[in-house]
C-alpha cells in the first residue's frame, strides 16, 4: 500500500526535520508557548517546526492497524489512494493519504479501513466488532463511533481498552482532548478517546455580512474576542430584522434575523452555556446535573426568542421540504445555525463564522459540543505498543497536517484571506467539549429526550421545561446510576 509515494514522503519528512529548528521536548515547547503572547496560528507553527511525538522509528514488519467506521475513505481518517483530480475534497483526501503514509513508513505498519456503508440502527460498528472480540481475535484496532451509539455496550461488556494503558498516548499533548477524556472516564479508566484524530461535527453561527452591513450592523468579531458574545447579545442582534415579502404571510418567503433547522444544533445551546446533562459525582457515579436556575433562565430566553417574529425555525421532518425551510444561500436570513462545513462556500455574499454564544460574560470559556466521532479501542488488541504509537502519530499529523489543510483548502480560511473567520474557527476547534449525557443515552429514551431538550421542548411549544424535565428525569437518573455500577 502506498509504495509509490514512500520515498517521496520519506524525503519530505527528512527535509522538514533538517529545515526546522532543533527538536525540543514537549515540555519545552509548551513552556515557550505559555510565556509569550502568540496567536493560534503561531502555536501551530511552533508545533509543526519544534515538536514531534516522543516516538522512535520502529519496525512492526507490516503489522496491520485496522480502523472501522461509518464515513467513506478520504473523509478524515484514511485514504485509499492518492488522487490527481482537482478540488478541495481531493486535496483533503491527499493530505490524509500523506498522513497515512508517514505513519506507515515511520513504524513499518499497514493502515487499513473498513466502512460500514449501510446504517439503520447506529450500532453496526459494535455488531461487527463484537463477533471478533467474543472469539478473542485481534482484528480491529480502532472503532470510530457516532456520538452516542454503542458506548454503553462496549463498556458494560468489557470490550474496550483503557487509553491510559497505552504508554505512548500522551493525553497532555494538544492534539488530545484530555479534559473530555477525563470527564468520560470511569473509575479512572479512559474508555472513550477524543482529539484531533476525530472528525468533529460542531454547530456554529453563520452570518450574512452583506445583509448586516446594509442594516448598519457589524459582525461581532471583537465581542467574541472580548468575551462579550453572549446569549443576550446574540438574541439582540437577531431580533427586529423581520421583513415581509409583501404577501402578508409569515412564511419561508420572508426575510428573518435568524432562520435555521432546529434539531441537535439547538441542543448544543446547553453545553455552549456551560450546562451539562450529566456529570460524575464524588462517588464516581454519573448523575443528572442539568436542571437549575441556569437551565431554566437559558431556556426561557431561548423559547421567547424563538417566538419572536424575526426568528424562523423548522423541524427535522421538514429538512428537505422546500415549502417550509429556508436556504441561507438565498439571502433570507441574517444569521443561521449549522454544522461547520463547506455548505456555504458557494454563497454570492460574504459569509461570516462565529462561535456559539456564552451564557453570560462571567462564563470563562466558549464551548462547542462535538456531535461527530469519538473512538474506542477493542479489548482484544494484543500489540498495545504499536497501537499507541499509531494513535499518537495520527493525532499529531491530524492537527499539524490534516486540520491545517482543512482550514486552508476545504473551508477556504487562509489567514491572509479571512483572518477574522480563521480566528473564529480556530477558537471553535480549541473549545470542543462533550457531555456524558450524550455519550451514554443509547438505551434510555428518557435520557435521550433530555439530550434533545431545547429542540423537543421548543417544538412542543413548552413555555416551561419543568414538566418536561420531571417527566424524563426519574428514568434517566436510574439509568445513569445503574449504568456502570459494577465498574465503580
Amino acid at each position: 500500500m502506498k509504495r509509490w509515494l514512500s520515498f517521496f514522503m520519506a524525503f519530505l519528512m527528512l527535509f522538514s526535520f533538517v529545515s526546522c529548528a532543533t527538536v525540543q521536548e514537549p515540555e519545552d515547547t509548551q513552556a515557550q508557548t505559555a510565556e509569550g503572547n502568540v496567536s493560534a496560528s503561531d502555536e501551530t507553527e511552533e508545533e509543526e517546526t519544534d515538536f514531534f511525538p516522543d516516538i522512535e522509528r520502529n519496525d512492526y514488519k507490516k503489522e496491520v492497524f485496522r480502523m472501522i467506521g461509518f464515513d467513506a475513505p478520504g473523509y478524515w481518517y484514511y485514504s485509499e489512494e492518492y488522487s490527481t483530480q482537482q478540488g478541495s475534497s481531493h486535496i483533503l483526501n491527499n493530505t490524509i493519504y500523506e498522513m497515512n503514509t508517514l505513519v506507515e513508513e515511520y513504524l513499518n505498519v499497514e493502515l487499513e479501513y473498513e466502512q460500514i456503508s449501510h446504517v439503520s440502527t447506529g450500532g453496526e460498528v459494535f455488531d461487527t466488532v463484537q463477533t471478533t472480540i467474543m472469539s478473542g481475535d485481534d482484528v480491529y484496532q480502532m472503532c470510530i463511533l457516532h456520538p452516542y451509539y454503542s458506548y454503553t455496550n462496549f463498556i458494560n461488556k468489557n470490550y474496550v481498552l483503557d487509553f491510559y494503558e497505552l504508554p505512548d498516548v500522551n493525553v497532555e499533548q494538544p492534539y488530545w482532548n484530555k479534559d473530555v477524556m477525563e470527564k468520560l472516564s470511569i473509575n479512572d479508566h479512559a474508555y472513550i478517546g477524543l482529539g484531533d484524530i476525530c472528525k468533529y461535527t460542531v454547530g456554529i453561527i453563520y452570518c450574512n455580512k452583506d445583509m448586516l452591513n446594509h442594516a448598519g450592523l457589524a459582525v461581532p468579531y471583537d465581542k467574541v474576542r472580548n468575551g462579550d458574545w453572549t446569549l443576550d447579545e446574540f438574541f439582540s442582534m437577531t431580533t427586529g430584522l423581520y421583513s415581509d415579502n409583501g404577501d402578508g404571510n409569515r412564511d419561508n418567503k420572508d426575510i428573518y434575523g435568524f432562520a435555521s433547522l432546529w434539531d441537535a444544533n439547538a441542543s448544543s445551546f446547553m453545553q455552549a452555556c456551560d450546562i451539562y446533562i450529566a456529570t460524575r459525582n464524588e462517588e464516581g457515579i454519573f448523575e443528572l446535573s442539568m436542571y437549575g436556575d441556569r437551565l431554566v433562565n437559558m431556556y426561557d430566553k431561548l423559547y421567547n426568542w424563538t417566538q419572536n417574529e424575526s426568528t424562523y425555525i423548522w423541524n427535522f421532518a421538514n429538512k428537505y421540504n422546500d415549502s417550509v425551510n429556508i436556504d441561507f444561500l438565498n439571502s433570507q436570513a441574517y444569521f443561521t445555525h449549522a454544522d461547520l462545513g463547506t455548505q456555504y462556500l458557494s454563497a454570492e455574499f460574504d459569509v461570516g463564522m462565529l462561535p456559539m454564544p456564552k451564557y453570560d460574560k462571567q462564563q470563562e470559556e466558549y464551548a462547542h459540543v462535538n456531535w461527530g466521532n469519538n473512538i474506542v479501542l477493542p479489548s482484544t488488541i494484543k500489540n498495545t505498543e504499536m497501537v499507541g504509537q499509531v494513535l499518537e502519530l495520527m493525532g499529531y499529523y491530524s492537527k499539524t497536517m490534516v486540520q491545517q489543510k482543512y482550514y486552508d483548502e476545504v473551508l477556504k480560511l487562509r489567514v491572509s484571506d479571512a483572518p477574522d473567520d480563521r480566528d473564529m474557527v480556530e477558537l471553535i476547534y480549541n473549545t470542543i467539549v462533550y457531555d456524558p449525557g450524550i455519550a451514554f443515552c443509547d438505551g434510555n429514551t428518557a435520557l435521550w429526550n433530555l439530550v434533545y431538550l431545547p429542540c423537543f421542548a421548543v417544538h412542543n411549544n413548552s413555555e416551561s421545561i419543568a414538566s418536561y424535565y420531571k417527566g424524563n428525569s426519574r428514568s434517566a437518573e436510574r439509568w445513569l446510576t445503574n449504568l456502570f455500577k459494577e465498574k465503580n
